[in-house]
């Protein structure tokens, strides 16, 4: 083979930078296509190498052993990276447990629920009450707050619950808050000195005076603490235990007394509509604002007592807020509102006729029932 001179390798650079193709260089030169385009290659690679002789030949040197040392390594890259592709075919990962989530089906059963708890949310809470004859009499007992060491009238509680129960006709609905049961602020309990647990008992013994003449009971939001933050609603437990009827802060009663229809709602408390000026304000604004109209409305939690009857829809009508069993507290005293009166309001309902007569407390009522001052 022909070794290639100085010039004709500067001869070949300069027509390949002039645009001249291989071939015809390799035909002017007398060479190989191949063998052009191999030398300028090379060439170009080393154009600074310095021509033997030079002062440099230390620094060619250096470079040249930069590039065997890249090419060394290039070489080890290209074989680490067939290695690993070898493992990653070898290799197999399985997962013991897999998320199996079924978004069709999943929603499929929320919907389910969905309905199902809408149907909750428009039935709970709704009972229908019948009596084969009357008149009856229906007494609604709120804010009872049972605490011993407190400023509760136990006697009173006592004596009504008995009142109640040996009255023939007579009957009761519960409109919350029957225990104090600060478990939301310590304070207030340690306060009281006395204990949830120790309410809890004494307020299932209450239920049980009764006997079988409570027909429904519904929490207040002293109450519905213990759900709030313990996720334990106490009081449909006890309900459940007396085989009384519950329902979370509202019960709406449509009572059949022999054929003749009257609707009840007992709630403990509204957001909205209270007035310190009139109590029974409230009452007669939900009877327009809530979800449906009603013959007699009771709302506790203010512990103020108060009975009216206002005509709304050309009929008579009655509004009335239970007083409290706790005569005072720490809280009611400190922001100045009155001592309660433990009243209980009571309304007659008659059969054949729509006839109802409000009281503003059972001993009333039992007073007029007993001396034949209520006429069938």
């Amino acid at each position: 083979m022909r070794e290639w001179t100085r010039q004709e390798i500067d001869s070949a650079i300069a027509m390949r930078k002039e645009g001249m193709p291989l071939a015809d260089i390799g035909q002017r030169l007398g060479r190989s296509e191949s063998s052009i385009g191999s030398k300028i290659r090379y060439e170009q690679k080393y154009k600074n190498e310095p021509r033997k002789g030079s002062e440099s030949t230390s620094s060619n040197l250096e470079e040249a052993s930069y590039s065997f040392e890249n090419a060394a390594l290039k070489h080890q890259l290209k074989e680490m990276a067939g290695k690993l592709e070898e493992i990653k075919g070898t290799v197999t990962i399985e997962e013991e447990w897999a998320d199996d989530f079924d978004g069709p089906s999943e929603w499929a059963r929320a919907e389910k629920k969905g309905v199902n708890n809408i149907r909750k949310a428009q039935k709970r809470g709704k009972f229908n009450v019948s009596f084969d004859s009357g008149p009856i009499a229906i007494s609604v007992i709120s804010d009872q707050h049972i605490a011993p060491n407190t400023a509760c009238d136990f006697v009173r509680m006592k004596e009504d619950a008995e009142l109640i129960r040996d009255t023939p006709g007579f009957y009761a609905v519960f409109g919350g808050d029957g225990v104090d049961n600060h478990i939301k602020h310590r304070s207030a309990m340690i306060g009281s000195r006395t204990n949830p647990d120790e309410q809890w008992r004494l307020f299932d013994y209450y239920l049980q005076l009764f006997g079988d003449k409570i027909l429904a009971v519904i929490s207040g939001n002293h109450d519905a603490w213990t759900a709030q933050i313990g996720g334990v609603d106490y009081l449909s437990k006890l309900a459940e235990k007396n085989k009384i009827c519950y329902a979370p802060a509202e019960a709406r009663l449509n009572i059949n007394v022999a054929g003749q229809e009257y609707k009840m709602v007992v709630r403990h408390q509204t957001g909205r509509f209270n007035s310190s000026l009139n109590q029974t304000h409230a009452v007669k604004r939900y009877y327009e604002y809530g979800e449906d109209t009603f013959d007699i409305g009771v709302i506790g939690h203010h512990h103020e007592a108060a009975v009216e009857m206002f005509i709304r829809h050309g009929l008579k009508r009655y509004a009335a807020r239970p007083g409290s069993y706790q005569i005072s507290s720490p809280y009611s005293h400190q922001y100045g509102f009155a001592n309660a009166i433990p009243t209980c309001p009571t309304f007659i309902l008659f059969p054949k006729e729509r006839r109802m007569i409000g009281f503003a407390d059972v001993r009333d009522a039992v007073w007029a029932w007993n001396r034949g001052v209520i006429d069938e």
